[in-house]
Order: C-alpha cells, then sequence, then structure tokens
C-alpha cells in the first residue's frame, strides 16, 4: 500500500509539472531560425559590430577576423546562423564543416541583440 501511495504521489508529481521551460527553448529556437533570412536594414551598424568584436571575440580569434587566431579560426564571412547558433547554442548549422576540431568557445548569450552588428562587420566588403 505504501508503494502504490508514492507511485502516485510521484505520477501526481510528474503530470502537473510545468514544460513551459521546454516549449520557451523550441520557440527561441524558431525564432532564431525564422531570423535568418531577414535582409540588412539601413539601422544596421558595422562599426558596432567592429566595437562587439574587439571586446569579445579577439582574446581567441585574430585582431584581423581574415587570419586565424590562437584558439579560434578566421570568422571573416561568416554567416549570422552561425554566429547566432554557435555564440547563444554552442551548436553549428546543419551541414556545417567546422574549421577546427576543439570546442573551447564559451557561449556568449549576452551579445544575442549585437549579433546583427557583428554580422555585420565580419561581412563588411575589405577596405
Amino acid at each position: 500500500m505504501l508503494r502504490f501511495c508514492y507511485l502516485l504521489l510521484l505520477f501526481s508529481l510528474l503530470t502537473s509539472c510545468d514544460l513551459k521551460i521546454f516549449k520557451d527553448a523550441e520557440s527561441e529556437i524558431e525564432l532564431e531560425v525564422q531570423q535568418k533570412d531577414k535582409p540588412l536594414s539601413s539601422s544596421i551598424d558595422p562599426e558596432k559590430g567592429k566595437v562587439v568584436y574587439f571586446a569579445n571575440c579577439t582574446s581567441c580569434h585574430n585582431y584581423d577576423p581574415k587570419k586565424p587566431g590562437s584558439i579560434g579560426p578566421q570568422i571573416y564571412g561568416s554567416s549570422k546562423e552561425l554566429l547566432t547558433l554557435k555564440m547563444n547554442f554552442g551548436k553549428y548549422p546543419e551541414n556545417y564543416q567546422p574549421k577546427r576540431s576543439s570546442k573551447l568557445m564559451p557561449l556568449l548569450p549576452h551579445l544575442s541583440q549585437k549579433i546583427t552588428n557583428l554580422h555585420a562587420f565580419l561581412n563588411a566588403p575589405a577596405e
């Protein structure tokens, strides 16, 4: 009888759990995938992206994003999808072949609002 009470208690706890956490994560991923195809607008500023790059990326990647860094590869020309997935979730886009096998890059979700400017800087034409 005691086992039955424990099972009933466990069942009631499991069925009352809110799966909102998983739903929120799925909706965030869907939103990021939907935003990857948006065209660049006039409010995007490569200079702001340059500031983000020098403040957060140059410790591992080279000061020149066209050259490989001491830890990270060259990232000039990276897609917005790659930047979003790698910085926020630590994952690569489907069918993407990483340039290095190391998995040292930390997650940088605090920069998610600045990825558009970073992408603009990393894809700006050579001066």
